[in-house]
């Protein structure tokens, strides 16, 4: 929900924090390649290369935007700042998870078992991140979260985070008046 709130610069500075924190869940991912914990090395790289590739791109995305906000009076929405970019950058990371668990169970098919990947906690990490930089971005103007994210991944979001409801609650109040 587009705010009227005036945000400090340390305000600004920690939400865009928030944002880059996506670049360093993207590090601890890859870094599973390299974990004795993984006997395939090359199998983990070709599960998680998609998923931190999409992750690099979106976050790119997210803090140029971001930074469009921020320079415009602290945090008011700029005409500068697109609302389709940041929809389409957090689509792509939601879309990325969705692909990865998608790989990890045609994986887990191959091997008749269930088999859970050692990036699988750190994808669960990331998810939560993203919802985080979701929200931020809520604060400064009206996304479509129905856009970017499933109906049930939406669900679960509005339950863990009443923040979530309510922003969206007040959405559509704006809407119809």
């Amino acid at each position: 929900m587009a705010s009227k709130k005036e945000y400090s610069l340390e305000d600004l500075e920690a939400r865009y924090y928030e944002i880059t924190k996506l670049y360093d869940v993207a590090e601890e991912i890859l870094a599973t390649v390299e974990s004795k914990l993984v006997s395939d090395a090359d199998m983990q790289m070709e599960i998680i290369e998609p998923l931190v590739n999409e992750i690099g791109d979106a976050t790119d995305v997210l803090a140029e935007e971001f930074m469009l906000i921020a320079e415009n009076k602290k945090g008011k929405l700029t005409s500068k700042a697109s609302k389709s970019h940041i929809e389409g950058a957090l689509r792509k990371v939601f879309t990325a998870i969705t692909d990865y668990q998608n790989r990890v169970n045609n994986v887990t098919k191959k091997a008749h078992g269930a088999i859970l990947n050692i990036a699988d906690p750190l994808v669960k990490k990331l998810r939560r991140q993203v919802e985080q930089v979701l929200v931020i971005f809520l604060e400064f103007i009206n996304i479509s979260l129905q856009a970017i994210m499933n109906k049930n991944e939406l669900d679960s979001l509005k339950q863990r985070d009443a923040r979530v409801a309510l922003m969206m609650h007040q959405m559509s109040l704006a809407q119809q008046q």
